[in-house]
């Protein structure tokens, strides 16, 4: 089943937080009491670095001072300081008053692990209000800290090329056929083997990084409930098919990133079993009760407990060291599933324990929070996924409700609002959400256009499983009586692959991105805006005479260029050579298209 024409599909990406009404709730729960929510600046210290930590009171409290508490030997020792209020401003979604405080913290030395709590003493009592946790009580406050660690960036981590893939729905391998399910939450029996056996076509494609999906131990076809996380799941292979696996992808210089879930397990972990059925179990602490035996979960789901990750429970010991597990066995980085469900102090230990074993290691967060929220992990994780793009690219190119201009603008600001050293890996889609391809009404050509326009933006790239073949859906995710985002989680028909060009095209834009570093390295900037909603041209800077010129209307656009410096272009998808006569260079873009011209 496809969309109705003319009726793109829409997104709930940010579950409607993008929504005014919604986003002023969100904002007055975020700012209402005592408020740090992790604001420093810089967001990742260095060592020797000075640090400012900020906080904020509503003005319907009445303090005296608002006071941090740090320590450097985890709480052995600990000392408190002031904050000075630097200035109330008036916010008018929370319709009052809103108080601002900072700290400037003195240089640290390497390795240092600074922990602290921020709170407000209330006038007229001797009450503590903790930030952001709304606390009275010292030991129940919301735990900070930040790693003063000499970790950078990965510089592989720049230049990756990624290929996503949902394990269950890949490739059975060995000459093995698909399950015959037709329900959708059942296994189709995809395989590790499976994945070895396509290594040399992912490679083809130009893709240098693979993203596994959990292949740890579940009762689940998705695996995001782990039983395990020491095992294979053994519908998937073993840990010798995952060796090979990670030897065979590193012949083909292809990075090898796992799925790692830590805000929840299954409730088929043997340490919840024991937790659940007896009140005295050494694994109590791991989890979250609500009052014995009734347990938090993740999204109310009773299969998946969360786990307990506040600071100095047993459960995140537990984590860190299957991660460095992991990462011992020549693994290369982590994507971090609902990253914002455990407090950021945890991924900041988590960034520790990974860069101790691998410091090269690249960790991604999902984080589908507003941007301001995103840049607040960049202390404990390399990036964030880039949630944002990824709907204003579908908003753009698959739903086309964007103007072209309205893109080009939010481009210019984009990229800059992050810190420099924060990875965005960007994509169209994923494995959560209904596939570009079916919200863009089956438009092949808007695919191409978009993906692009992706290969050629700051973020380092990621293109879900069958999006070469192309791969598309019955339905939509959100449609009543579909199974939700198992729709967009068909199985990959390789019977399709040799009737796609998408797989050359992929690789052209691999090539490029590659063999073209300036392409990415530097924002586009509106050069000539057409007409505004469909047609644009976009630069670096006149100088380089880098342009890409986007078509998204129903018909073909001219365009003329007065061109004194440059003799030769090329069009660095089509390889078509374009020359200047009389100093004006002209040339045609198909509609549903873009050209992107190189000087030569």
């Amino acid at each position: 089943m496809s969309p109705a024409k003319g009726k793109p599909v829409k997104d709930h990406i940010f579950g409607d937080l993008d929504q005014p009404q919604n986003a002023v709730r969100w904002f007055i729960d975020r700012y209402r009491g005592v408020r740090h929510n992790h604001r420093m600046t810089p967001v990742r210290p260095k060592p020797g670095e000075t640090v400012n930590l900020h906080a904020t009171v509503s003005s319907d409290l009445n303090i005296e001072s608002v006071f941090v508490w740090l320590t450097t030997d985890d709480w052995q020792h600990h000392h408190v300081e002031k904050l000075t209020k630097a200035r109330t401003v008036w916010n008018t979604a929370l319709w009052s008053y809103l108080q601002e405080w900072v700290i400037t913290i003195p240089p640290q030395p390497a390795g240092t692990m600074l922990r602290y709590k921020i709170g407000a003493e209330l006038q007229g009592s001797s009450k503590i209000l903790y930030a952001d946790s709304q606390s009275e009580d010292f030991e129940t406050a919301t735990h900070f800290s930040t790693w003063y660690g000499e970790d950078t960036q990965p510089g592989w981590a720049e230049r990756a090329i990624t290929y996503q893939i949902f394990v269950d729905r890949f490739n059975p391998g060995e000459d093995r056929s698909w399950a015959s399910y037709t329900d959708l939450k059942k296994p189709f029996g995809g395989t590790l083997q499976g994945i070895i056996e396509k290594m040399p076509f992912i490679k083809s494609m130009g893709f240098n990084t693979v993203w596994l999906t959990p292949i740890f131990d579940s009762p689940s076809h998705h695996g995001y409930d782990i039983s395990d996380y020491y095992q294979i799941n053994p519908r998937l292979g073993s840990m010798e098919d995952f060796m090979k696996l990670v030897k065979v992808a590193h012949l083909h210089k292809i990075k090898v990133i796992l799925d790692f879930v830590a805000n929840h397990c299954s409730s088929e972990h043997p340490y919840f079993q024991d937790a659940v059925s007896d009140p005295d179990s050494p694994y109590r602490d791991y989890f979250v009760w609500k009052d014995w035996p009734e347990y938090e979960c993740f999204y109310n789901v009773r299969t998946m407990p969360k786990l307990n990750l506040s600071y100095g429970n047993p459960a995140r010991d537990y984590l860190f060291k299957t991660a460095q597990f992991w990462l011992k066995t020549g693994l290369d980085g982590f994507r971090l599933d609902y990253a914002h469900g455990p407090e950021q102090d945890f991924w900041v230990d988590f960034r520790r324990a990974c860069t101790a074993i691998n410091p090269e290691v690249w960790t991604f967060a999902e984080i589908v929070q507003p941007p301001d929220v995103q840049a607040n992990y960049a202390c404990g994780v390399s990036g964030a996924l880039d949630f944002l793009l990824c709907q204003v690219l579908r908003l753009t190119f698959g739903q086309r409700e964007w103007p072209l201009d309205k893109f080009a603008a939010f481009l210019q600001n984009h990229f800059d609002y992050f810190p420099e050293d924060f990875s965005l890996p960007a994509f169209l889609d994923n494995h959560d959400m209904n596939r570009f391809l079916f919200t863009s009404e089956l438009d092949e050509k808007l695919l191409k256009l978009a993906l692009l326009v992706l290969y050629t933006l700051p973020g380092p790239p990621i293109v879900y499983y069958g999006t070469e073949i192309p791969l598309s859906q019955r339905q939509s995710i959100h449609e009543k009586g579909a199974q939700g985002f198992d729709e967009a989680r068909l199985p990959m028909d390789w019977g399709a692959v040799e009737e796609s060009d998408l797989p050359g095209y992929l690789a052209k834009l691999a090539e490029i991105r590659q063999t073209t570093p300036r392409i990415y390295q530097q924002g586009w900037k509106l050069f000539s805006s057409g007409d505004h909603k469909d047609f644009i041209v976009l630069t670096k800077t006149r100088e380089e005479g880098l342009y890409l010129l986007i078509n998204r209307s129903e018909k073909t656009v001219s365009w003329q260029l007065n061109e004194t410096v440059f003799r030769i272009f090329v069009d660095l998808v089509t390889d078509h050579r374009f020359t200047v006569n009389d100093g004006q260079l002209s040339l045609s873009v198909e509609p549903h298209s873009a050209t992107l011209l190189s000087p030569i």
